[in-house]
């Protein structure tokens, strides 16, 4: 009886320290894969946690600064926000664990080399996970991303998000799971003649409502910022002063209809030009 009482109470230790190791990470301390990927699971497994509390839901934006994109640049650094906001109840802490991956379902870009505190990337079959290695109070992580060389294509973020009572058990836990599709920006933001007299940046790109312009320009003076349509229309007109090195210039664009328009820079002549995708 005494050795029954004995396995019994080991069996309850090591469950206990199970469970404490998964709240430093299900990759870093159990090399569980829970993102919900191809191939991965998700946190709502048998030894993980199985309870539907909380009812959340896990959102993925991926920000150009503080500005969602809906592409990204080749070798841009970027800032993947994931926010898991809960259906009922008040979460005591969060949990996550997020992924890239290519159309092959191999990595696809990297995540960047200053982690924000309490969060860390561990590889698992040539795959970087990155997750939190505590629990978390706030429900809103942000974590930078390292966009993949040019030609990649399309790149699928799969996260899974925790909502926790915090009783370091799996009970009263709630998980959700989410992606989030990343097209490759194939229209070049950066445009440069090769009489290297100027060049023309759309930041960011695609635009909303207002055209910031950062231009890089060996003449100064007056010059004239002219759009064009798909039709070679001029569709917009403005001027901007140049200094010689770089300047700013910003054009509202509101009124215009969503597609593809260049964006001329002219001075005495044609010296720079880039197109602008028009959201």
């Amino acid at each position: 009886m005494k050795f029954k009482n004995i396995y019994t109470v080991a069996g309850l230790l090591g469950l206990f320290l199970l469970l404490q190791s998964r709240s430093g990470g299900p990759a870093t301390q159990a090399n569980l894969r829970v993102t919900g990927a191809p191939g991965d699971g998700t946190c709502a497994n048998s030894t993980c946690h199985t309870a539907g509390a909380f009812e959340p839901v896990v959102s993925l934006e991926l920000l150009d600064d503080t500005v969602a994109v809906t592409k990204y640049d080749p070798g841009k650094t970027y800032t993947l926000r994931m926010t898991t906001t809960a259906g009922t109840g008040s979460p005591a802490r969060y949990g996550f664990q997020a992924l890239s991956l290519n159309a092959a379902n191999a990595q696809a870009g990297d995540w960047g080399s200053t982690l924000p505190s309490g969060i860390a990337v561990k590889a698992i079959s040539n795959k970087k996970y990155i997750e939190h290695t505590a629990p978390r109070s706030s429900n809103v992580v942000e974590l930078p991303w390292v966009a993949p060389v040019a030609g990649t294509g399309e790149v699928t973020f799969y996260a899974s998000s925790l909502a926790s009572n915090n009783n370091t058990q799996t009970s009263g836990d709630g998980n959700a799971s989410g992606t989030l599709a990343m097209p490759e920006n194939t229209v070049s933001t950066i445009a440069e003649l090769g009489n290297d007299l100027a060049r023309i940046e759309v930041l960011p790109n695609p635009v909303a409502d207002l055209l910031n312009l950062r231009i890089t320009s060996k003449l100064a003076g007056v010059h004239k910022i002219q759009l064009y349509d798909a039709a070679g229309n001029v569709v917009k007109s403005a001027s901007t002063d140049l200094q010689v090195g770089q300047s700013t210039a910003q054009v509202p664009v509101g009124e215009l209809k969503a597609g593809i328009y260049i964006v001329q820079l002219c001075g005495d002549g044609h010296l720079a030009a880039v197109q602008m995708v028009k959201l």
